[in-house]
């Protein structure tokens, strides 16, 4: 019983958050001119309704010639008067029509709330898109110089190697360097799959373009090819760099990457054509590596 009572609960609240999360998009979807359309409907409404329901003891007073108000043409006024709580005076609901003008009273500050907020929401937007911006513009070149330092960082290693001075704690450390390029790649997923999520989505949203996405890819796959160098200047060297670690980072540095060309496929981000000769480097440089390690393994 209370197991039922509990998913009840769960259920209305799932309920209340999927009908907040509409409401919130409706209203954020609301021009200017629909607000307009809406407050407009609204005056004609009760317009119509107290010439609708006018009696002898629910009616609009002209104040200035002492009778009643029978004419669409000043309820519709009255109405705006009230909707916009401009209160000129020279109309008065009497009876019940004066509930019902405060109800049309509320309407119509609820609307005039909605339009003030709607222009602070518009100058908020424009700056945090501004400042989103520059934060996602610094997160693409921290990616593209993480890539740069990495080829560095192996060119470092490189050299040493090549003059013999290597330390044999720099060449179990590989795998620090291969979790940094790892890093970089999970990064740029996070990216791609952000962006295609939030495609549809009403809250601005900060796209990596077909430029950027081409040279970060052609830095991983440089990237990739100066780790083969490194691998094949250790076999040529017979540097044992093989240890459980750096095998287990490089393969899962491998398997990021694949999983990037799966989600750059599904994304569209950069033309097929395109695409098609980046994957066909990928497999090229990623065969190579594979191959270096089953040789170090066997």
């Amino acid at each position: 019983m209370k197991r039922k009572i509990q998913n009840q609960i769960e259920f209305k609240d799932m309920f209340k958050r999927i009908n907040n999360r509409n409401l919130i998009r409706w209203m954020d979807n609301l021009t200017f001119f629909k607000i307009l359309i809406i407050l407009t409907i609204v005056i004609i409404i009760f317009g119509v309704t107290y010439i609708i329901f006018s009696n002898n003891s629910s009616f609009l007073l002209n104040n200035q010639e002492g009778k009643h108000v029978s004419g669409i043409k000043d309820s519709i006024y009255f109405s705006f008067v009230a909707a916009t709580t401009t209160g000129f005076g020279d109309i008065i609901p009497m009876g019940m029509f004066k509930f019902i003008a405060i109800i049309e009273v509320i309407f119509g500050l609820l609307l005039i709330a909605f339009v003030t907020s709607k222009l602070v929401s518009i100058k908020q937007d424009v700056i945090l898109s501004e400042v989103y911006e520059l934060s996602f513009n610094e997160k693409i070149n921290r990616i593209r110089s993480s890539l740069l330092l990495f080829r560095q960082n192996i060119d470092r290693i490189m050299g040493k190697i090549e003059e013999n001075s290597i330390k044999k704690r720099e060449i179990n450390n590989i795998h620090i360097h291969i979790s940094s390029l790892e890093d970089v790649i999970s990064d740029l997923i996070h990216i791609i799959v952000k962006q295609k999520r939030d495609k549809s989505s009403t809250y601005f949203i900060k796209s990596i373009d077909s430029v950027n996405t081409e040279l970060i890819l052609n830095s991983i796959i440089t990237s990739f090819e100066k780790l083969y160098d490194l691998i094949f200047l250790m076999a040529q060297n017979k540097t044992e760099w093989k240890t459980d670690i750096n095998i287990l980072i490089l393969n899962k540095c491998l398997n990021m990457n694949e999983t990037l060309f799966n989600q750059l496929i599904s994304s569209n981000i950069i033309i097929k054509e395109k695409l098609n000769d980046i994957i066909s480097q990928k497999n090229k440089i990623v065969s190579l590596i594979k191959s270096e390690i089953e040789q170090k393994q066997n």
